[in-house]
C-alpha cells in the first residue's frame, strides 16, 4: 500500500491515481513476462520505459504507460501465442483484430470505453481504467546503401497509400490509383473487397520487418519515427546492444533492459542524464477522457 502514496519525485507530483495506473501496468507486465519466458521469447524495455528504468530506477515521474521492444523474430513469435495465452480480461489489440489504427500494437485490459466500470479492481491495483503496454519491433538495418534506399522508397509508397486510404476526402481514383502503383512496384495486390486500411498497415509492417540478421544487418532499432514522415532516418544502433539483457530495477520489480542500452537511450534522447519534463505525446495523464467518461456513466446510471 505504500507504493500508492502520493508523493514527488524530481519536483513532480504523481498522486496516488497515477500509482495505481503504474501498478496496474506493471501487473500486465507480468503477465506479457509469464507468456515470454515459457515460449523462450526475449522481450525488454525501451523507449521511455528505458529511460526510467536506467535514470530513474522506475517509471519517469511525468511519464504514465510502459513500452517494450522484441527484436522482429521474437516478436513475430509473440505475436503468434499471445492471444491464446492471455489470461480473461487481457487483450492484445493490434490493427489485424481491433480499431486500433496503429502499426505498433499493445496488451491492454481494455477493448473499448464499454469496458470501463467492468475492470477488475482487485486484480488491476484498484485502477479503474484502462491501461496497456505498447510493443514495438526492433528491425535490421541492412548495410547495404541500395537496399536502405529500397525498404524507404517502399515504406514511403505504402505510408502515402495509408494517407490517401485514411483520408475522408480523397476520391476514388487517387485510391484506385494507389493501389495500382502499389502492385505495379511491388507486385502486391490488395483486395478492395476487405478492409484496405488494415491490408496497408500489414503491408508497410513487412517493409520494415523485410530484412533479417542474416541479410548483412550490423545494425538494428525501432523504427516507430520513420512513420512520422522521414522514411529514410537511420533508427539503428549496433546489433551488439541487443545480444543480451540484463535486469534493472523498476519500481518494486526487476525488467530486463538491452545490454547496450547507452547507446540506445543516446540515439533516441542525446545526453540523456539531463531531465527534460516534457508530458507524454498522447497527452498527460493518459485517462483524461476516461475519468470523464465514467464520471458522465456514473451520474445516467444515478438518473435510472
Amino acid at each position: 500500500e505504500d507504493f500508492y502514496k502520493e508523493e514527488i519525485r524530481n519536483d513532480f507530483l504523481i498522486t496516488s491515481e497515477m500509482k495505481r495506473c503504474w501498478a496496474s501496468e506493471l501487473k500486465i507486465l507480468s503477465v506479457i513476462d509469464d507468456i515470454c519466458q515459457r515460449n523462450q521469447i526475449k522481450y525488454f524495455a525501451y523507449f521511455g520505459t528505458l529511460l526510467g528504468a536506467i535514470r530513474h530506477k522506475g517509471f519517469i515521474p511525468w511519464d504514465d504507460d510502459i513500452d517494450i521492444a522484441f527484436l522482429r523474430e521474437d516478436y513475430d513469435k509473440f505475436q503468434k501465442v499471445v492471444e491464446r495465452e492471455l489470461p480473461e480480461g487481457l487483450y492484445f489489440r493490434s490493427f489485424w483484430n481491433s480499431d486500433r489504427m496503429s502499426i505498433f500494437p499493445e496488451v491492454s485490459n481494455g477493448n473499448s470505453y464499454s469496458d470501463l466500470g467492468k475492470i477488475d479492481l482487485d486484480y488491476f491495483c484498484g485502477c479503474p481504467y484502462i491501461t496497456g503496454i505498447d510493443i514495438y519491433p526492433i528491425d535490421w538495418m541492412p548495410d547495404n546503401p541500395d537496399s536502405q534506399k529500397l525498404q524507404s522508397r517502399l515504406l514511403s509508397l505504402a505510408l502515402v497509400a495509408l494517407g490517401i486510404w485514411q483520408q475522408k476526402g480523397s476520391s476514388d481514383d487517387d485510391r484506385r490509383e494507389i493501389l495500382r502503383k502499389i502492385y505495379k512496384v511491388m507486385g502486391v495486390e490488395i483486395d478492395t473487397s476487405s478492409d484496405v486500411v488494415r491490408q496497408l498497415y500489414g503491408l508497410a509492417d513487412s517493409i520494415i520487418g523485410m530484412y533479417g540478421a542474416d541479410d548483412g544487418c550490423s545494425r538494428a532499432g525501432a523504427q516507430i519515427n520513420r512513420f512520422k514522415g522521414n522514411t529514410s532516418e537511420d533508427f539503428s544502433i549496433p546489433r551488439e546492444s541487443f545480444e543480451e539483457l540484463i535486469y534493472q530495477p523498476f519500481e518494486f520489480t526487476k525488467i530486463p533492459v538491452p545490454i547496450g542500452y547507452d547507446a540506445a537511450l543516446k540515439r533516441d534522447y542525446g545526453d540523456y542524464s539531463i531531465m527534460i519534463k516534457g508530458l507524454s505525446a498522447h497527452g498527460y495523464p493518459f485517462f483524461s477522457n476516461q475519468k470523464e467518461y465514467l464520471k458522465n456513466l456514473n451520474k445516467f446510471m444515478q438518473k435510472m
